[in-house]
């Protein structure tokens, strides 16, 4: 499914409509795409938790990092991904 034709004003409503993002892959790494949106999300006010079997109780930015969005004790507005395709299907 292609995604990028979504209009600005729309990617804007959903974001309105969020407050807590699990971010599913996030990395320490501060090159990675999931530490820049992490951390991009977190100083705009948004209650984000990483996801990262391999990071899980470490923290980043003042989070711990969860092992699996069934450990997430807390509702989720939304989850956005950062693995291959291949690891989510």
């Amino acid at each position: 499914m292609n995604h990028d034709s979504y209009s600005d004003d729309y990617i804007r409503s959903v974001l309105r409509s969020v407050k807590t993002i699990a971010i599913v892959g996030a990395s320490p790494n501060t090159v990675r795409p999931s530490y820049f949106v992490f951390k991009y999300m977190l100083e705009r006010g948004y209650d984000v938790i990483p996801v990262n079997p391999g990071q899980a109780g470490k923290p980043m930015l003042g989070k711990t990092f969860a092992a699996s969005l069934a450990e997430i004790d807390q509702p989720v507005d939304m989850v956005d991904v950062f693995r291959a395709s291949e690891h989510v299907m």
